[in-house]
């Protein structure tokens, strides 16, 4: 499969402005399923900032890789999508995260949540 990247800055991935970008989103339920693969994206790159063990790493891009693949579908499975937002915080919760790039995720998760239309609480968001 032939990845694309969504932000592509320069030749480089630039993890601030990636966040930056996604968390200037302005998400509603009708944002184009574009604007969230950004969110999603970000989340992943946020992720890898985190110091979780790498076994929790992987499990989460499991979980962020099968909400991108949903994405890049002509209709969405919304339901899909929240359920690995779900996993993505369980794991992060077991993981037992704290800290700034923590506090960037649930905004991010935030925006997914109103896209999804519920709560990032709705979604196991309890940071």
């Amino acid at each position: 499969m032939n990845e694309k990247h969504i932000f592509v800055i320069g030749e480089q991935h630039a993890g601030r402005d990636i966040f930056n970008i996604a968390r200037d989103l302005n998400v509603n339920q009708n944002s184009p399923a574009e604007d969230i693969l950004k969110l999603i994206e970000a989340i992943q790159h946020k992720v890898g900032e985190l110091d979780i063990t790498e076994k929790d790493k992987k499990r989460i891009v499991n979980q962020i890789e099968g909400a991108k693949i949903e994405l890049e579908d002509e209709k969405p499975d919304k339901k899909s999508i929240a359920e690995s937002i779900k996993k993505t915080n369980e794991i992060l919760k077991e993981a037992k995260t704290t800290g700034e790039t923590l506090k960037d995720i649930g905004v991010l998760v935030a925006k997914a949540a109103a896209w999804l239309g519920t709560t990032a609480a709705k979604l196991g968001w309890m940071f």
